[in-house]
């Protein structure tokens, strides 16, 4: 099926920002990307909600895909204030909320600070912080941890098949079950040619570097507990590098649902940190998104 999806240029308070709509009449979803992602990593889950009638709204994040040029003030605390002047944008109407990874950490922020623009939040694959390695400075964690999709901000590539290549060798992508045709849309999405005439990312590697310390700070470990919405985790059974050991540890994730009477959880089975939302995810979070916004009606 053909998507419905619409390119739309939405003002904010220092720039545009550009904003993936699917229109339809029923509930009203925010789909929030990743630290070096953009829209399409929701372009099929979006297409599937959209199917079933759900109103979707999907943002290029500031220094992210078509939003790149908004370069200024990057942080969470600028997300949390974009997504606001967003949903105002399109009627100021509550959404459900659905972040992965530092979407989640952003919608995590957003959810204590504007209560009265959400119904619910649902949290892909992040929202749950832990704190950082006194003995590890936070750019070394961060190249650590996200390894190939920060290397890739540093390099250029001949054309879209080479970028191909490069993440056809990332662990996340070595198994071709987690490849895609909604993988290629992604990646190819993600190109802009570089002064050499090559093709490079559109990520600012800034914006990355700047909100990957606001995922590090030590506020961020108990905002989760903040947060009064209707919540529901959804987590990848491997890592952001493919690792059998997912992102989030399964002992932090049943200590903090313990502890937090409206936070539901679900383990997506055969996801890592990418396919969760790019190929082997699609259904199982698509499904579980729609059952989760009826549950709360």
């Amino acid at each position: 099926m053909k998507s419905k999806r619409q390119l739309l240029e939405v003002p904010i308070s220092d720039g545009v920002l550009t904003v993936a709509r699917w229109i339809a009449e029923g509930p009203r979803v925010l789909l929030v990307h990743g630290i070096s992602s953009s829209h399409m990593a929701w372009y099929d889950i979006a297409n599937a909600l959209h199917d079933e009638g759900f109103d979707i709204i999907a943002p290029d994040l500031r220094g992210r895909g078509a939003s790149n040029s908004v370069r200024g003030g990057y942080g969470l605390k600028a997300h949390e204030n974009d997504l606001r002047q967003i949903i105002n944008y399109f009627s100021g109407k509550p959404v459900t909320l659905v972040g992965h990874s530092m979407g989640a950490y952003v919608g995590v922020q957003f959810a204590v600070n504007f209560p009265e623009h959400l119904d619910r939040l649902i949290l892909v694959d992040g929202g749950i912080a832990l704190p950082r390695p006194l003995d590890v400075e936070p750019e070394a964690y961060l190249l650590k941890t996200l390894g190939p999709a920060l290397d890739r901000l540093s390099l250029e590539f001949d054309d879209k098949e080479a970028y191909f290549d490069f993440w056809r060798a990332h662990p996340s992508f070595s198994d071709p079950t987690n490849w895609s045709k909604g993988v290629e849309y992604f990646l190819e999405y993600d190109l802009e040619p570089a002064k050499s005439g090559r093709l490079k990312s559109r990520v600012a590697k800034d914006a990355v570097f700047k909100d990957g310390g606001d995922l590090m700070a030590p506020s961020m470990v108990k905002l989760i507990d903040e947060v009064k919405a209707p919540m529901l985790l959804l987590t990848a059974e491997r890592g952001l590098l493919n690792q059998e050991k997912p992102m989030l540890p399964v002992a932090g994730v049943k200590e903090k649902v313990a502890s937090i009477e409206h936070l539901a959880w679900q383990e997506i089975p055969n996801t890592n940190h990418y396919s969760i939302t790019l190929s082997t995810g699609i259904v199982p979070v698509s499904v579980a998104i729609q059952d989760f916004c009826r549950s709360c009606e």
